[in-house]
């Protein structure tokens, strides 16, 4: 048995994606703009230059990260670590996954309460595995040293649905939708669907379909001009005063 069988007996296979997240993150203000929870829009990770495409999605109530480049978390508040409620990996090369455990370690330590679930290319199950087992030792350490609020459990990534599939929805509360589409070796791109408006996000190097980009209310791909210092939104919902 490993160190974590031996703390907790738990299985490192738990999903959380659908657990509903606290909604004041969703209520954030980025430069001075309110993005409501009925909202549907795309915010810059860091409001610095990261070696990779990085992007946060705030709608329903939720937020989903999309790239793990190095340096992700720095500019990201406790609350926003605490209540992301998944990280969808564009591809497996290094400037895209560099940042996953520190996105790993700063969620757990900020006080996420669970696993944080994580969706990719085919290979991403086998990578969240060696990256837990990697931290067994420092996790248990941590634990007892500072006794972070969301359990020892709660360091773990867990993988999303839709493993190794061609083309499967990763993430779905019933009104935000995220389908991940394989696209090349190692790559992926991403159709996030919420209040009847679509989003595309892709990696750098990846093929998007024509019918796709032109159906999409927006599309983030290698070359578009990814949020930096204010919110884009995809719907703004006028309903809400």
């Amino acid at each position: 048995m490993n160190l974590r069988g031996l703390v907790f007996g738990a299985s490192a296979a738990a999903l959380v994606a659908c657990s509903p997240a606290p909604a004041g993150d969703a209520a954030a203000v980025t430069a001075g703009t309110p993005v409501r929870s009925t909202d549907f829009a795309v915010l810059p990770c860091a409001h610095r230059d990261l070696p990779g495409p990085c992007a946060i999605v705030l709608a329903g109530g939720k937020r989903v990260v999309f790239g793990a480049p190095a340096g992700m978390t720095l500019d990201m508040t406790e609350d926003g670590l605490r209540n992301t409620d998944a990280v969808m990996l564009l591809s497996l090369r290094g400037e895209d996954i560099e940042g996953l455990d520190e996105m790993r370690n700063a969620a757990w330590r900020a006080g996420r309460g669970a696993s944080l679930p994580v969706a990719g290319p085919s290979g991403t199950g086998d990578f969240l595995g060696l990256l837990n087992r990697a931290y067994e030792v420092s996790d248990a350490l941590i634990y007892v040293e500072d006794r972070p609020a969301g359990g020892f459990d709660a360091a773990l990534l867990a993988v999303l649905p839709g493993e190794g599939r061609h083309m499967a929805t990763v993430f779905d509360t019933g009104d935000l939708r995220v389908t991940k589409t394989e696209a090349g070796t190692d790559r992926a791109y991403y159709k996030v669907d919420y209040a009847g408006h679509d989003l595309l996000i892709s990696a750098c190097g990846a093929s998007l379909p024509e019918t796709a980009v032109s159906e999409a209310d927006l599309v983030l791909e290698c070359e578009s001009d990814w949020p930096r210092d204010k919110p884009v939104f995809v719907f703004r919902d006028g309903s809400v005063n």
